[in-house]
């Protein structure tokens, strides 16, 4: 399993000319290709197609620096399309039932051809909105074009610039080099500030053995995951989110008022004083440092609650939770606090720790799976905050019975991954008592 692999080091003047060239070049290229013009093209075909134009031979940087950046953005382009079509995929699931215009619609879909189709181009049209890129501080190196060598107990990785365009640049890291091999592998230099972070594939050896259990896991906001024996894991997921959440909003807050105090000493004439304020006020340094903090904790946090729920399960079941609850308005701070960054990385840390470490990682649909009675499988009761009251009048946790009704949603026949919520909704009513009597009134 490759993972990456970061090595720091201090930033040293010569790479930040290059990054601003490099950052050029990607806003560029997601300018010209982040939309239509990339249909029906390959990656060696647009790479062809610039090459040939000619569009960046005038930027001084080295060869090799240049074309491994357009080889990256051109595959992130890509990459970005094909997860479009994948939503659209689904789009065509549910709008037909046909097995032939099903066939018809995917097969345009495969081919690039989704322009001849008014259905296809309105999907694709939402689901692939014009990229962009505001990324001025990486590049990526190629294989071939650096060394490394261990000076002073401090492994400095040296990489190559062809001589008209300037001298090597050395980056001394804060590793002595121990277990760290980049020979065959690209890097990717990322400035941010004062640090320098290197990053390298590094191929993860297997980690320890699995459990024997089937788990049903519900994601969770006060905690990262309850697992179906009613289990809590990483019970200050919620807290570290609700601690950086409101503080961001105070900071904002006061921000905002130096920003119009700015605005207002500005149209005033203080333009020293605005300065003054701008300068040493609304910087974004500490707010940078202060989310990177966050979500390393957050990270953490997700990693080893996902290794505690791998210690027991062999097979983990867990919701599909990649497209938005449909008419779901959660309150304003639960938007804030619960951003899609802090849900993802919870599925990040599921499907690496379980590829990891050998054990199956098996995504259901998550429709009404908060809703049910797990004992009785039904649509019956109701949730409120962390309590499911039962149709008898008996209180569950509300997590743990999420958490069971997605591990029976495994082996549910007739509700599958990507079943529509409305037609779950119906099989789910047509299953309790009288639910056929009230679909038909």
């Amino acid at each position: 399993m490759f993972v990456t692999r970061t090595i720091q080091a201090e930033t040293v003047p010569d790479l930040l000319p290059v990054c601003q060239h490099i950052g050029f070049i990607r806003a560029d290229l997601w300018r010209r290709y982040g939309a239509l013009a990339n249909i029906g093209k390959n990656v060696s075909e647009i790479r062809a197609e610039i090459v040939e134009r000619g569009y960046y031979n005038h930027i001084p940087i080295d060869g090799t620096i240049r074309n491994e950046t357009i080889k990256d953005v051109v595959n992130d382009i890509l990459l970005y399309k094909a997860a479009a079509k994948q939503k659209v995929r689904q789009d065509i699931a549910a709008r037909t039932a046909d097995p032939e215009e099903r066939k018809r619609l995917y097969t345009l879909l495969k081919n690039d051809a989704w322009l001849s189709d008014s259905f296809l181009h309105r999907r694709m049209r939402k689901r692939f909105k014009h990229g962009v890129s505001q990324v001025r501080n990486q590049l990526v190196v190629r294989s071939d074009r650096h060394t490394e060598e261990v000076i002073d107990g401090r492994l400095v990785i040296t990489i190559k610039i062809a001589k008209k365009y300037g001298n090597a640049i050395r980056l001394v890291t804060t590793t002595n080099g121990k277990d760290v091999d980049l020979t065959g592998s690209n890097l990717r230099i990322l400035v941010k500030g004062d640090v320098t972070e290197i990053h390298s594939a590094y191929e993860k050896p297997a980690g320890r053995p699995h459990g024997e259990q089937a788990l049903g896991i519900d994601k969770g906001y006060s905690e990262a995951f309850v697992d179906s024996d009613g289990e809590a894991h990483g019970e200050t997921f919620g807290r570290i989110l609700t601690d950086y959440s409101d503080r961001v909003a105070a900071t904002g807050q006061g921000r905002n008022q130096l920003h119009a105090l700015e605005k207002k000493h500005r149209a005033a004439g203080h333009t020293a004083k605005a300065d003054r304020i701008k300068n040493h006020n609304l910087g974004r340094k500490k707010l940078l440092a202060r989310r990177d903090r966050t979500r390393r904790q957050l990270r953490n946090v997700a990693y080893q609650s996902a290794h505690a729920v791998v210690d027991k399960a062999a097979l983990v079941v867990s919701e599909d939770l990649t497209a938005p609850i449909a008419h779901k308005d959660q309150w304003r701070r639960f938007n804030r606090r619960m951003s899609s960054w802090a849900k993802g990385v919870l599925a990040e840390a599921l499907d690496s720790v379980c590829a990891q470490r050998n054990a199956n990682h098996v995504l259901v649909n998550g429709a009404y799976t908060s809703q049910m009675d797990s004992p009785t499988g039904l649509l019956k009761g109701k949730r409120v905050g962390d309590k499911f009251y039962r149709e008898n009048g008996d209180v569950m946790q509300a997590d743990h019975n999420a958490a069971l009704n997605v591990l029976a949603r495994l082996d549910d026949p007739e509700i599958k991954r990507f079943t529509p919520y409305q037609e779950v909704k119906r099989i789910l009513l047509a299953r309790s008592s009288g639910g056929t009597d009230r679909q038909q009134a």
